[in-house]
């Protein structure tokens, strides 16, 4: 389980550098890192799991897979949450902002807007976000890679 604890750690670190230079990247656009993080940590929760037993069946390769990919969710998430409370407390006012500032722009009252935006808006709501939408691609990355490890590198490995 150390694996996906050093990846979410490094995921994180390579944002908060990214952040510290001058270039931030933005929310969706840094789903791409964690995708290939996530691949990396499920695929070799796999192999450690035929390392140690080389007849291993589908369902022990499938938990370790998914168990792994969660480890890696909930890590992140708690990074997430902890970026944008004290690393960078300024994003999500500024783009409150922003969003108020295109409702204004269409018509919309500022009164209506900010309030929804505020509730939304949040390290917290972001962080959530981000755990399920990671646990549900950890959950079909697990059963993929298992379903590879299984059919393919077990015959490999013999």
């Amino acid at each position: 389980m150390l694996l996906p604890l050093l990846a979410a750690l490094a995921v994180t670190t390579l944002r908060m550098v990214l952040h510290t230079v001058g270039s931030p990247v933005e929310g969706s656009a840094f789903m791409l890192i964690h995708s290939l993080a996530l691949v990396t940590v499920v695929f070799f929760a796999g192999v450690q799991v035929l390392r140690s037993d080389r007849t291993a069946s589908l369902p022990p390769l499938m938990r370790a897979n998914f168990r792994s990919a969660a480890v890696y969710a909930l890590a992140t998430a708690v990074m997430l949450w902890a970026y944008y409370t004290w690393f960078d407390p300024q994003y999500f006012p500024h783009r409150i902002d922003q969003l108020v500032a295109m409702g204004v722009g269409e018509g919309q009252p500022e009164a209506v807007i900010r309030p929804r935006m505020e509730r939304f808006f949040t390290p917290f709501n972001y962080a959530t976000i981000t755990l399920a939408a990671l646990l549900l691609c950890g959950a079909v990355l697990a059963g993929i890679s298992a379903v590879f490890q299984h059919k393919v590198l077990r015959r490999v490995r013999r």
